[in-house]
């Protein structure tokens, strides 16, 4: 049976790391908020991945895949410097929304599914 609730802490969170994605794009902003969002985005991962592991979700593999490859943009990006240029900012706060779009509203979607037709939340 299909419980009609979200899923409260995996929708916060993805809102938090939308907020740190904006502030990417604010004028003066260095690598601290890309580390921010490395902080935040491993935590939220990490969670995640937690709750694949203890449902044995089938799409386990592909999607810590996923999470692995935006670790690496993000790891290249820190490699980039300390200051980040207005049009470097916009292409990467660009690019990695976007990413996240997809991966929120995409491959997330399917685990909120698979949780949400759990006894576990």
């Amino acid at each position: 049976m299909r419980k009609t609730s979200d899923i409260i802490w995996q929708d916060a969170q993805h809102q938090v790391l939308f907020e740190i994605l904006d502030l990417i794009g604010n004028t003066g902003s260095d690598s601290q908020v890309l580390f921010k969002l490395k902080d935040y985005t491993e935590n939220h991962f990490a969670l995640e991945e937690l709750y694949m592991a203890q449902l044995d979700f089938p799409g386990r593999d592909a999607h810590i895949e996923s999470h692995n490859r935006f670790r690496e943009e993000i790891d290249q990006l820190l490699g980039q410097g300390e200051q980040l240029d207005d049009q470097f900012r916009e292409i990467i706060g660009t690019y990695l929304t976007e990413w996240l779009t997809r991966h929120v509203f995409g491959i997330d979607k399917e685990l909120e599914d698979f949780i949400l037709q759990s006894d576990t939340r």
